[in-house]
């Protein structure tokens, strides 16, 4: 089987003294081997092919060699977050029982540490991990973190699809700013590593500073940054005036309309991608040409994709397709960037990971829970998350809907609409959190504006005014600590 090392090892091969790495230290694709090579035999002097190794990698100039490393030795990998809680982490380490943590000390320097195994002996786990590129834990319903494993065949197939859309070539610099444990990293990191081109990685003290950002991008001046829309907002709220020879790369969340007419003249391109951890990365890109028609667009190279009808009830028909304009639908993707499901979930991975005859063809899905529309030009509208949709007080309400609307008040930065207390029905009520240009605008200014806009039954009871939303380490809103303030 083909791994991320080997695609990495033939373009090493073709272009060894070119760059790889622009971090503290810049490596060229020659040296980036010989390290991965070390490393992964020191993996192997501690657990055997098919272990699961937990990687704690200060940034992504250690996250791409101990992921290389890995793979060469047969072993997937667990990307930790060095910012989340320790107890968070604690719950996804006794979850995934990783043999092995490969501990960063210095840039691209690490020590080993084997995971005592119960008994004092260690035990192959299973599935065996020989043909995992990595496992990447997402938030679960039940509040229980669960690990998406991703084959080196989806991976591989994902990096293929994005080098050619939107597209990425030998010679060029990929910003790698997104933390490890978000997937996103993963094309941040390897995409340059199969193509021939950089990846440019960023302090973290550049990182967390929009300023600081602006004076790193201007000075490296690379051909592609892939951001979340919240980090553009963050970037845009700071006056930033563009990179006018980049590609702008935006996923994550939802694309507004406002965000879109801000940052289609601050970059060469900008494109609108969309896709589940579970579907490896991106699976869907669409270049946006005009801030009225934001689109999910095509799926990528090797994907699959189809709305399947939802009735009234909210249930899923995953054997009957929509393609009526206007009709709501569920988006399933299928196709060879598919992870594996979820480890050591085999109830979770049946429900969310159904196989069906498509084409004519038995393959698997992906039931994503989003929803999406087709438009009368043919151009598929995401609509957000099916528990994005709120009935409050018999009203249909769309969160999305509300914040795109607040984005379009000349004052707003970025938006975010939460509904409170949703488990205590006759107490519910939306909140918006918003942030601003100055200190002038309050919350009933904003609230008189948005009235004269939207229904009554949709305007948010509460409106708050802050310097800065709250944000994950994934660099989305953390939805989840706004709706409990």
């Amino acid at each position: 089987m083909k791994t991320i090392r080997d695609a990495f090892e033939a373009q090493a091969t073709r272009t060894p003294d070119a760059i790889a790495v622009r971090a503290a230290h810049t490596r060229t694709y020659r040296e980036l081997s010989a390290r991965a090579a070390a490393l992964g035999e020191e993996i192997l002097a501690h657990t055997p092919a098919g272990s699961l190794v937990a990687l704690d990698a200060a940034g992504p100039a250690g996250g791409a060699l101990g992921i290389l490393a890995a793979a060469g030795s047969g072993c997937g990998v667990l990307p930790l977050n060095r910012e989340s809680p320790p107890a968070h982490r604690e719950r996804i380490l006794a979850n995934a029982r990783p043999s092995l943590v490969l501990r960063e000390t210095a840039e691209c320097a690490f020590t080993a540490e084997p995971v005592p195994a119960a008994g004092g002996r260690y035990v192959p786990r299973e599935p065996t991990m020989a043909d995992v590129a990595y496992v990447m834990y997402t938030s679960g319903s039940t509040g229980l973190p669960k690990g998406v494993m991703v084959p080196h065949t989806a991976l591989l197939d994902r990096l293929a699809g994005l080098a050619t859309t939107p597209g990425l070539t030998a010679g060029e610099t990929m910003v790698a700013a997104t933390a490890l444990s978000f997937d996103i990293s993963m094309a941040e990191m390897l995409l340059p590593l199969t193509v021939g081109a950089s990846c440019l990685v960023v302090p973290d003290e550049v990182r967390f500073d929009p300023y600081s950002f602006t004076d790193f991008v201007d000075e490296h001046a690379p051909q592609v940054i892939q951001a979340t829309p919240s980090f553009w907002r963050m970037l845009l709220a700071a006056e930033w005036q563009g990179a006018e020879n980049a590609r702008l790369w935006c996923g994550g969340e939802a694309l507004t309309p406002g965000l879109a007419r801000r940052l289609l003249p601050r970059g060469a391109e900008l494109w609108n991608l969309y896709g589940p951890t579970e579907a490896t990365i991106w699976a869907t890109a669409s270049r946006v040409e005009s801030p009225d028609v934001i689109s999910l667009g095509s799926p990528l190279d090797g994907s699959g994709l189809y709305l399947a009808a939802v009735d009234d009830a909210g249930t899923t028909h995953l054997d009957e397709a929509v393609t009526e304009p206007g009709t709501i639908g569920e988006i399933v993707l299928y196709g060879a960037g598919i992870a594996l499901g979820y480890l050591e979930r085999d109830d979770l991975t049946a429900e969310r990971f159904p196989s069906r005859d498509v084409s004519r063809a038995g393959v698997r899905l992906y039931r994503t829970g989003d929803r999406a529309r087709y438009r009368a030009d043919g151009s598929l509208e995401f609509l957000g998350r099916a528990d994005d949709q709120i009935k409050l007080r018999g009203h249909r309400i769309e969160l999305g809907e509300i914040e795109a609307i607040l984005e379009e008040h000349p004052d707003i930065t970025a938006a975010v609409a939460v509904l409170r207390d949703a488990d205590r029905p006759q107490h519910a009520s939306i909140t918006a959190h918003v942030t601003a240009r100055g200190h002038d605008v309050s919350g009933k200014d904003i609230r008189d504006w948005l009235r004269a806009r939207l229904p009554a039954s949709h305007c948010p009871n509460r409106i708050v005014v802050r310097e800065a939303l709250p944000r994950t380490t994934a660099g989305k809103v953390d939805r989840v600590l706004l709706a409990g303030e």
